[in-house]
């Protein structure tokens, strides 16, 4: 009978231990990153170019951060560091909001990361790290959602879609200069998922936009010499 009657204590405080456990687990609050794409190293990676904004002095780069538990129907500040090891941008070159904040009432909010262009974009890119760490609101997420890499500059690279088709019948040679040009000129940075008809219609507008710059006295030359479309566009 005594056997049996520890057994029964025994059990039940298993129990009590094991209810405490996931009562703990149950009121704590996670909180991770949660832009989508990761590099090799595990670190996911946001990619950042004023080239695309032309005029753009600054600019957001929102930043995800998500929830994992209860909702509040209080802000909470989330405690979001810069890992100034592994930063090589200076602090001039952006703006971490302060605090950081999960509204209320919130699963996924986002961190509004100020960039700022200089000349030095022109010719190298930057990196900011972000780091989540714990505080009395929260515990970081997976290992893997606990920090981000925000990479920005100023500069451009040949993109895939404008390949031979591009240049032979709509836009011609390619170069750095013609690309902002472009990109001034329609608007738009990405013909990826665009119609041999509509890659048309943007190189005439680019076309047109060239021609009334030079009616205004402006001269428009890159690399290959005076920028032109391609002579087959029609």
């Amino acid at each position: 009978m005594k056997r049996l009657s520890a057994i029964i204590i025994l059990c039940c405080l298993l129990w009590s231990c094991s209810k405490d456990a996931v009562d703990e687990f149950a009121d704590a609050s996670f909180i991770l990153l949660a832009n989508s794409g990761t590099d090799t190293s595990g670190i996911k990676p946001v990619e950042y170019s004023f080239a695309f904004h032309p005029g753009v002095d600054k600019d957001t780069v929102p930043v995800l951060v998500k929830l994992i538990g209860r909702l509040s129907d209080q802000d909470r500040e989330v405690a979001v560091t810069v890992d100034e090891a592994a930063t090589t941008a200076l602090p001039t070159d952006f703006e971490l909001p302060s605090p950081v904040l999960l509204r209320a009432g919130r699963h996924v909010d986002t961190i509004a990361l100020v960039l700022y262009k200089s000349d030095r974009l022109l010719t190298e890119k930057f990196k900011i790290r972000l780091v989540i760490n714990a505080n009395e609101h929260f515990q970081p997420g997976p290992v893997g959602n606990r920090q981000i890499d925000i990479t920005f500059s100023d500069m451009l690279a040949k993109p895939a879609w404008w390949n031979s088709v591009v240049e032979t019948n709509f836009l011609g040679p390619y170069s750095d200069t013609k690309y902002r040009l472009f990109i001034e000129a329609t608007g738009i940075a990405d013909m990826t998922d665009l119609s041999e008809t509509e890659q048309r219609a943007y190189a005439i507008i680019f076309r047109d936009f060239l021609a009334r710059g030079r009616e205004n006295g402006k001269v428009y030359e890159d690399e290959n010499g005076q920028i032109n479309v391609s002579p087959n566009l029609f």
